[in-house]
């Protein structure tokens, strides 16, 4: 009876032990599995958020200088100081049509001083703006004061959401009028749905006075995120900002778990708009200086929470699974103890240990040689993916080197064609003439090919003394046909010594001519092209400095360009130049980095090691 006893307090302490290490084997389980998934949730939601506050920065600073030329225009002033004479109304009607029709704005008009406007662009409409009074609209009385004025609000005649852009009108040195312009909130809202957001994101724009301006969500727009102060609704009522639109507010709750981790800058929300069922969502908010807005990012978090119903499931699964072989272990060994009766059975383990010992000894030495084969294969796929975007590159120039191989065939078939007819003539000398030209071209035809035969070489992996500027003149040679066919011009600037690196020439004159590439290619929409090209000898190192006067790099991407398979061309190459090149001045002992001018135009900076 005391044995019973004691043998059932010890399954009563095992069973309290397994319960405890299975809730905390869950819990440790999300806090990991969860704690992971919301770190990439932040790092997608930050990724699209960025974009979506690069995308309305753009849009709005796209119309900032429309209203402060358009107000220079004579038109403008002469209907300010004469608004009776009806044909230069007209005139000034049909100017605005054609603004509006060519920037794509939604209205443009003129008021004059007393806030009565006088033209639109919207004349013909039933809901023109002409006659209408927006003395006391904010942006009407900021461009008064002489400065461009930015608003937003709901039109009063259309009742559609619009951001607005007003500049003073001058006259003899006197403000007149103001020229406001109009854009449409609904059409940014539906250009950034079908052209860059994620259908797993939504996103919402708090202007200053907490009302929701811009959503892609119809429910959620002209709504407050929590109660307005009465000082703000009072400020609405004033500006008549969102007409007689009702402003009701979202019920939101924070619902934040231990989970979510504190560093992020996130948070866990529930959402319930007009009384239908809440949803909950991971958010991000940043602030767009441009407008002074909060831009929300929220995403479903409903299949985080099917993720996480199955985690537990297998995390629950994984311990019951450990526990049960833990016990058949346990068991497996009081039967070994029981068998454990002689000494020849001692023996044979040690036996059987040793040839343990020998199996693994025999499998360590088959690891290691499959450990050396791969490193030899990787080695080998390194040198052939650096062949591969040589080859490439070769391939990107072959319409420039078509160009410029066609030239000299032409002229040798029309000089061989005259060398024929001289012939039939017996003008000799002449024959002789031609025959001299058509070898200069054949010599010129072979030093365009021994160019490209000589870059598309495999390398030997030998290193030796580079000459830097040798392997410049190389580069430069290899994508002068490419760089004529794209009008750019290179300007070179040597160092005043001749100075030396130690490494592999093929591979380091690949590097040049991938940054020369991928500077002509960044120059494709500039009109006056440059590439300067600069060496320097400081401090026992050789400086190269290779700069475009481009659009530059943007700096969401500037932190990326030597990433693998990252490219920002449509269409074309793998994103592995950069990557390669940096990795080939990396084994030379250098460092490969690329920055923006001031002046405009990227730079790519090798740093090597003189080789004395």
């Amino acid at each position: 009876m005391v044995y019973q006893g004691k043998s059932e307090r010890k399954n009563y302490i095992v069973a309290t032990v397994a319960v405890i290490g299975l809730i905390l084997t869950i819990e440790l389980t999300q806090m990991i599995g969860m704690s992971n998934a919301y770190q990439q949730m932040h790092q997608q939601s930050s990724q699209q958020l960025s974009n979506l506050v690069g995308y309305i920065d753009n849009i709005l600073g796209r119309f900032d200088r429309i209203p402060t030329v358009l107000s220079k225009h004579p038109l403008l002033s002469q209907a300010l100081t004469s608004p009776n004479e009806q044909s230069r109304i007209t005139k000034l009607n049909q100017l605005l049509a054609d603004i509006r029709t060519m920037t794509q704005a939604s209205d443009i008009y003129l008021i004059d001083k007393n806030g009565i406007t006088i033209g639109a662009s919207n004349w013909q409409l039933p809901n023109s703006f002409v006659g209408m009074n927006f003395m006391f609209r904010p942006y009407f009385q900021d461009a008064l004061k002489g400065k461009l004025s930015h608003y937003y609000a709901v039109g009063l005649s259309s009742g559609k959401r619009g951001f607005y852009y007003a500049y003073p009108v001058v006259v003899d040195g006197v403000i007149a009028g103001v020229i406001a312009l109009k854009i449409s909130i609904a059409d940014i809202e539906e250009q950034y749905k079908k052209t860059v957001l994620n259908d797993s994101f939504n996103f919402l724009i708090v202007a200053p006075d907490d009302v929701v301006f811009i959503s892609d969500r119809p429910e959620w727009r002209l709504k407050t995120i929590g109660n307005l102060s009465k000082a703000k609704q009072l400020n609405l009522i004033a500006e008549k900002r969102y007409t007689d639109k009702e402003i009701s507010s979202l019920n939101v709750e924070d619902i934040s778990n231990h989970y979510l981790p504190n560093d992020l800058g996130s948070e866990l929300l529930e959402v319930t708009s007009n009384n239908t069922e809440s949803e909950e969502v991971f958010a991000l908010n940043k602030l767009m200086k441009t407008a002074n807005w909060q831009v929300h990012l929220w995403s479903s978090v409903a299949l985080m929470k099917k993720q996480q119903n199955l985690l537990i499931i297998l995390s629950a699964s994984g311990y019951l699974l450990m526990v049960f072989l833990l016990l058949f272990a346990n068991e497996r060994l009081k039967n070994a103890r029981r068998l454990k009766q002689s000494q020849q059975l001692l023996e044979k383990k040690v036996k059987e240990r040793t040839a343990d010992l020998s199996a693994s000894n025999v499998k360590l030495h088959e690891e290691i040689a499959q450990r050396q084969q791969a490193q030899t294969q990787m080695n080998k796929m390194r040198d052939e993916l650096i062949q591969s975007e040589k080859l490439a590159l070769i391939g990107s120039m072959s319409a420039s080197i078509n160009h410029e191989i066609n030239q000299p065939l032409t002229a040798l078939r029309s000089y061989s064609e005259n060398a024929l007819a001289y012939q039939e003539r017996s003008m000799t000398d002449k024959v002789k003439n031609n025959l001299s030209l058509i070898i200069g071209l054949v010599d010129r035809l072979s030093d365009i090919v021994s160019q490209f035969n000589s870059f598309s070489k495999k390398s030997t992996g030998v290193t030796t003394a580079v000459d830097v500027q040798m392997s410049l003149m190389a580069a430069m040679s290899i994508v002068k046909h490419q760089a004529k066919a794209a009008r750019v011009e290179f300007t070179n600037k040597p160092c005043l010594k001749a100075v030396h690196v130690y490494g592999d020439a093929i591979r380091f004159e690949q590097v040049l001519v991938n940054l020369l590439s991928n500077a002509i290619q960044a120059l494709s929409e500039q009109e006056h092209k440059q590439i300067s090209i600069s060496v320097y000898d400081v401090k026992e190192r050789v400086i190269i400095e290779i700069r475009d006067n481009g659009p530059g790099i943007l700096v969401d991407n500037i932190d990326r360009v030597f990433e693998a398979f990252f490219t920002t061309k449509e269409n074309f190459g793998l994103g592995l130049g950069l990557s390669i090149s940096h990795r080939i001045i990396e084994s030379m002992q250098g460092q490969l980095n690329v920055s923006n001018h001031p002046d405009g135009g990227a730079i790519f900076t090798i740093s090597l090691p003189v080789n004395r």
